[in-house]
């Protein structure tokens, strides 16, 4: 009885190795080449293929697909850099609106509150226009505001200060685009926006001289309207304040991302195409993979490609 056991065991332990041996996935044999290593912007560099392969991703090299960020984060240092867009017509008051920021104001919407708070003014470091015929909206340029920030993570507001002296005619003001951009100096194509117009969140708060007045400063989702009476017979001001905004040293841009170029279900091909568009030195890699239910096995190929103006 013993001996039949044995070979039972034998038998059941030889069909496991004979079809484990069976499940077996062959490495990928797919071998890659171009048949030179520099080229020209535009030029289409050509990868031939010799062999085989279940799947097969491409990494041009390029920011955003570069193997070594498969599996790492792009993380970067950034600076905040403020830019908008404003409108100034009509009227006689050519110093009728400043910016300024503040790091105490207690977030209450109210007279008592903006009084309370310090401003402190960077008008001067933008392009505020003069009073003009019409609405016609000037680029501010940028200014990096990174120092203004706490270094306690505190916020800080933004405030538009509007005002109109008395016995004098109403000047208008608009403000559209108004946006905080983090910006990697190392990659400024990689830059983003942190807060746009709608994320600042703008309130007006009506000061001296609005009471009961029927045309006030306003805000809407595209655009600060600081407006009043035509004819004014008394001193007026205004604020157009922002959410609490807050400071971001680091971006985050994620894993790079490869571009699939062949399925275990799609036909062999003896080449891929690709066009660089800048001129650089980039590593094109490819990951070629065999892979089944029972496994995977993979090998990566790499390529310098030298690309010239």
């Amino acid at each position: 009885m013993k001996r039949r056991y044995l070979i039972l065991n034998i038998c059941a332990l030889s069909l496991c190795f004979s079809c484990a041996k069976d499940y077996d996935i062959n490495e990928p044999t797919l071998k890659v080449t171009v048949e030179k290593n520099n080229y020209k912007v535009g030029d289409t560099v050509v990868f031939n293929f010799e062999g085989e392969s279940d799947f097969i991703s491409f990494y041009s090299g390029e920011i955003g697909s570069q193997y070594k960020f498969h599996d790492q984060e792009r993380i970067y240092k950034s600076n905040s850099v403020l830019t908008f867009k404003s409108a100034k017509y009509s009227g006689t008051n050519s110093d009728c609106c400043a910016l300024k920021y503040s790091t105490d104001f207690n977030g209450k919407y109210d007279r008592e509150s903006v009084r309370n708070a310090n401003w402190n003014d960077i008008s001067t470091r933008f392009f505020i226009p003069d009073i003009g015929t019409g609405a016609t909206f000037f680029d501010s340029g940028e200014s990096d505001i990174s120092e203004l920030f706490p270094l306690d993570n505190k916020p800080v507001y933004f405030a538009w200060f509007y005002k109109t002296a008395a016995n004098s005619s109403r000047t208008l003001f608009q403000v559209i685009d108004f946006k905080l951009q983090n910006v990697i100096a190392e990659y400024p194509a990689l830059s983003s926006v942190k807060y746009n117009f709608v994320d600042f969140k703008y309130k007006v708060v009506l000061g001296e001289g609005f009471d009961g007045a029927t045309t006030v400063p306003n805000v809407n989702a595209t655009r600060i309207y600081l407006t009043g009476i035509l004819l004014n017979d008394t001193f007026k001001e205004a604020w157009a304040i922002s959410a609490p905004i807050y400071k971001s040293e680091e971006v985050n841009l994620g894993l790079d991302k490869s571009l699939p170029i062949k399925i275990v279900s799609d036909a062999v091909s003896p080449s891929y195409q690709y066009i660089y568009t800048a001129p650089g030195e980039y590593t094109a890699t490819f990951v070629v993979a065999n892979s089944s239910v029972y496994g995977r096995k993979q090998m990566i190929k790499e390529l310098k490609i030298t690309i010239d103006q």
